[in-house]
């Protein structure tokens, strides 16, 4: 009987198992349905087979008709790659993988090397951005909410998806931290928080009850009154963007940059940024003028 009811428990947890393994992977076939989707046109249009020889094509075409940057390339081929992998269960040989590499290597090349850097969002002056979200400064319960979310984003330089999943348990007021859920890196990452900032927070908490559970951001009517439920990146893009003029990703920029300029080292920048890679950090978000070379000269 023991055994029975042992096989039965082991046969539930297999299912449940199954059940989230192959929920992660519709979770992430949706996440790329858009890329796959463009690589399908281009087979049905020259009538290819859905395969791993015709991304190369594809790839191929990307550069040397369409002229897509790098950062579009590396997104695309990931996508299709994961959907001829887990969705038609097709596997990419060493040579179609040393293929896509030197098709790569196209953008170190003079004609396409325009290609290759990313266009960023620009960096705005901190104190200009302080002075912006300063503001919200009243006693208004919607303003010391909007004070308090454009504070943290500023000062964690979070990335959307960061702050949409923050809770407000996730803060560490006492000690002035709060632990991040970096998503594309899928892990829990600490980062700093500034006394004004741990100020802004409690005034947003009381003045709207907030409890641990609470989603931080969360969702709001016209008076300020909160609801917590994980709203999307898109609602949050246009939230920041009616309250301050400009996309969330400003204020990523914008604290990498005051902390370089202050004088914080790579690593340093990297661990409030959340970034694993210091070349990611001196190629797109950091700038250096003409005169910050003379110094050194």
């Amino acid at each position: 009987m023991e055994e029975t009811v042992f096989s039965i428990q082991q046969y539930k947890m297999k299912q449940q198992k199954d059940e989230t393994i192959r929920s992660m992977k519709m979770k992430r076939l949706d996440m790329y349905q858009s890329d796959f989707n463009l690589f399908q046109n281009f087979c049905e249009k020259h009538f290819l087979r859905k395969d791993f020889d015709s991304l190369e094509l594809y790839l191929h075409e990307l550069i040397t008709q369409q002229k897509v940057r790098l950062s579009t390339f590396n997104r695309r081929f990931a996508g299709v790659k994961y959907w001829l992998v887990n969705e038609l269960e097709l596997q990419i040989s060493s040579e179609q993988e040393a293929g896509v590499k030197m098709l790569r290597a196209l953008y170190d090349e003079e004609d396409y090397l325009r290609l290759k850097p990313m266009r960023g969002i620009r960096a705005e002056k901190q104190s200009d951005v302080l002075r912006l979200i300063d503001r919200y400064d009243t006693n208004k319960k919607g303003d010391k909410r909007k004070r308090a979310i454009c504070l943290v984003n500023l000062i964690t330089a979070n990335r959307p998806s960061e702050m949409v999943r923050l809770k407000v348990g996730d803060f560490d007021l006492e000690n002035r931290i709060v632990q991040v859920m970096m998503v594309k890196q899928g892990e829990m990452k600490e980062k700093r928080l500034t006394l004004e900032c741990v100020q802004a927070i409690r005034n947003y908490i009381a003045a709207c009850t907030l409890t641990a559970e609470d989603y931080f951001v969360g969702a709001a009517d016209k008076w300020g009154n909160h609801t917590s439920r994980q709203i999307s990146e898109v609602s949050y893009n246009q939230a920041i963007q009616s309250w301050l003029g400009f996309a969330p990703y400003t204020f990523r920029k914008t604290q990498i940059t005051a902390m370089y300029q202050k004088g914080a080292d790579i690593p340093t920048i990297a661990k409030q940024s959340g970034h694993k890679s210091h070349q990611t950090i001196m190629e797109h978000y950091i700038s250096l003028k003409s005169d910050d070379v003379d110094e050194y000269l």
